[in-house]
Order: C-alpha cells, then structure tokens, then sequence
C-alpha cells in the first residue's frame, strides 16, 4: 500500500472519530454546566463516555498513524528511532500542527478524565472541564491537521475523488 493510501484511510477513521466526537460535544451543551453538588445522570455519562471514547480514538489515530506520515509525504527526512516529541516539533516546523505544546496539553486533558476521583467531587468536575475543553481544541486540532493535508497535497482529494468514483 502506497503513503497516499495509508493516508485516505487513516483521514477517513479520523474523520469518523471526529464526527462523533463533534456530535458528542454538542449532545453534551444541554446538560452544561456541571455541577459539583449535582449528580451526573446517564444521559450526560453516556455522552461522556462517547466523547472520551472518540477523542482518544482520534488522537491515537492522528499521532500513531496522520502525523507521521504526513513526515513521509512532505518529503522530512527525521530518523526512525526519533522520539514522537521531535516528529511533533518536526510537524510544528512544517505548519502541520500549531505547536508541540497543544498536542501536549491535549494528553494532559486525556489524562484528567482518566481519574474518577469519587471522594471529591469539586476536584470531577474541574477535570472534567478540563477535558471538554481539551475535546474541543482535539477537534479543532484534527480540523487544522486535515486543512494542512488538502492544502499540501491536494493530489490526495483527486485520488479520493477517483477511488469514490471507481467503488460506488
């Protein structure tokens, strides 16, 4: 299978984890603000639930699968035994991400959702605000890294437009 392959189907898995992690974080605007003094009903567990879900989805196809190989078609010549740390600074320099930074700040917001913390339901919410916030600069970051892929290499959009075209 060729890079350009690869790519159309890790940007197609992406874009379903995308959707639905979108779809989560408007489903979940409804039940906004939490409350550290309220209990969280099913319903906004359930939309909870999908939204870690996807968001982790996402972020682990974008940094196992999108980013490096966007290294490979931009031609960036970076050792194979590099750390995932100098790829990002690597895509930083390309215009492929905004920065190393925000690509941490978004495992750091994983990481808060991670912990239940059931004896203190002040510390729950404030990381489960933490994490919204990080699931929609997850999105908007998924949105930028598939901007970048349309604009430098837009032989990607012709060979999917070809392949729908040829499988309908």
């Amino acid at each position: 299978m060729t890079p350009e392959q690869s790519m159309l189907i890790y940007l197609a898995e992406c874009e379903i984890h995308a959707e639905v992690l979108n779809q989560g974080l408007v489903d979940i605007q409804k039940h906004l603000p939490l409350s550290a003094r309220a209990e969280i009903d099913k319903d906004t567990l359930r939309i909870l639930d999908q939204i870690a879900y996807r968001f982790a989805k996402l972020q682990d196809s974008m940094g196992d699968k999108v980013l490096p190989l966007i290294l490979v078609l931009a031609q960036e010549p970076i050792a194979a035994n590099s750390t995932f740390v100098e790829k990002l600074n690597r895509l930083e320099r390309i215009g492929a991400i905004p920065s190393t930074e925000e690509w941490k700040k978004l495992c750091v917001a994983r990481n808060a959702i991670a912990h239940e913390y059931p004896d203190d339901p002040e510390l729950r919410i404030s990381a489960i605000n933490r994490f919204m916030e990080g699931a929609s600069q997850m999105r908007a970051l998924y949105q930028t890294v598939h901007d970048y892929i349309n604009v430098h290499f837009p032989h990607l959009k012709d060979k999917m437009k070809h392949e729908i075209n040829d499988n309908p």
